[in-house]
């Protein structure tokens, strides 16, 4: 791939849109000698930003609905929260500095929603999971040096280059030129792991000051794979994968935090919304997951066994959250309500998935396994549908296991044990 294929390659309103939200903030807080600026991405309070050394919390209200990008000219401050760590991790309210610069009534961040955030696995690249107080640690600290070799500085910078190829600036001490790389990532170990780039083709390099030659060139790049392929102590990654995480906060792009999945159920004033994978791995044990509204926690249950088949965080793709360890009074509401009678039953309607519900559903958890079965398993896609029970399906559309509807509920109470 050459340079101008890259350049052609590009995706400017996400951009825009979070530069537009900085630049109003800056002006807010006028700041506009700030040095670093990196966001951090979005909660359900809001918008994190880190300018020297103090987090900001903004909220925007830009006029339109849905998922059209807007219009920068029309965005709008409508809450804005400026907040100093008087602790590295803060567990609690004395922690903290908040200063309330915009309020908004309708009370949208709370530090509350703050604590529990700045513990959350940061989701800016897929390979580092660290809670983000580790993040913005790191960040603080940060400078044009701290990736540097004899030779070469290894750096981010805001530009007006919306490239989504992942781009890095150096600095060639000696010559005093700049250069930009971009890097390409399709390379795995034997774990299945990504590899940072490997080879000098795996890197489009751009001679930004015009005086270097094809020889000089080449050995930025040579400096550069062997840098990058050095294990960060801090995060236990190559040293690769921190560069892209400060370019994506520096310079951010959008990013999609999406995968596949059907809610079965929504309850989120008891024990949270009901899920099934779409497409489970292969050999994976048959699960549902609970969630709350705002994807902050997720606890994967077996369908099985009592037990949790995920521990520590939850990550499907770049979609990572805190695992739930559910509590005694949310285990009860989902037995109870697990066991109770299917309103879907009670329709009067004759589509065939309610033919199918009358056939095999009376409780809740027969409904769960249908859906399961149904989304997950590929059972009722083909020419008999729901005639047959899933499990002497033989033209189902999946090899993924399923289950009878005469499976019993695990003794979900014991979790608490664990």
């Amino acid at each position: 791939m050459n340079i101008k294929t890259i350049k052609r390659n590009v995706d400017t309103d996400y951009t825009k849109y979070v530069f537009r939200e900085i630049d109003l903030i800056k002006d807010k807080l006028r700041q506009d000698k700030a040095g670093n600026i990196f966001f951090l991405g979005y909660f359900h309070f809001g918008q994190v930003i880190l300018i020297d050394g103090s987090l900001i919390v903004a909220n925007i209200y830009t006029g339109q609905t849905g998922g059209v990008m807007p219009d920068v000219a029309d965005m709008k401050l409508t809450e804005l929260h400026r907040i100093r760590l008087l602790k590295e991790y803060p567990v609690s309210p004395e922690d903290i500095e908040c200063e309330i610069i915009i309020a908004n009534k309708e009370n949208i961040f709370s530090i509350e929603k703050f604590l529990f955030w700045i513990d959350e696995p940061c989701d800016i690249t897929y390979e580092i999971d660290v809670p983000y107080y580790k993040i913005i640690k790191f960040l603080k600290n940060y400078t044009k040096e701290t990736f540097k070799t004899k030779r070469y500085l290894f750096y981010s910078k805001r530009d007006d280059d919306y490239s989504l190829i992942n781009n890095i600036y150096a600095y060639d001490l000696k010559k005093h030129a700049e250069m930009k790389l971009y890097t390409f990532t399709d390379q795995f170990d034997n774990d299945g792991k990504c590899l940072p780039p490997q080879k000098l083709r795996d890197i489009v390099i751009e001679d930004l000051s015009g005086k270097l030659s094809g020889y000089q060139l080449r050995q930025c790049k040579k400096e550069f794979i062997k840098l990058a392929n050095k294990e960060n102590l801090q995060f236990n990654v190559n040293n690769y994968w921190v560069m892209e995480l400060v370019k994506l906060a520096i310079q951010p792009v959008l990013v999609l935090h999406e995968w596949s999945i059907h809610r079965c159920f929504c309850k989120p004033k008891l024990f949270g919304n009901i899920w099934v994978y779409d497409f489970p791995k292969a050999g994976e044990e048959p699960s549902f997951m609970l969630m709350d509204n705002y994807f902050t926690k997720v606890a994967v249950l077996s369908f099985l066994t009592p037990s949790y088949l995920i521990q520590g965080i939850y990550k499907r793709g770049m979609a990572k959250a805190k695992i739930w360890q559910l509590n005694k009074q949310e285990i009860q509401e989902l037995i109870s309500f697990l066991q109770a009678p299917s309103n879907q039953t009670k329709e009067n309607s004759l589509d065939r998935y309610s033919i199918g519900y009358k056939k095999y559903v009376k409780t809740n958890w027969q409904q769960l396994i249908f859906e399961y079965n149904h989304n997950s398993a590929g059972w009722g896609w083909g020419n008999t549908g729901f005639d047959i029970p899933p499990e002497k399906d033989t033209d189902r559309d999946s090899d993924i296991e399923v289950l009878p509807f005469d499976l019993p509920i695990p003794n979900y109470t014991k979790l608490l044990n664990g």
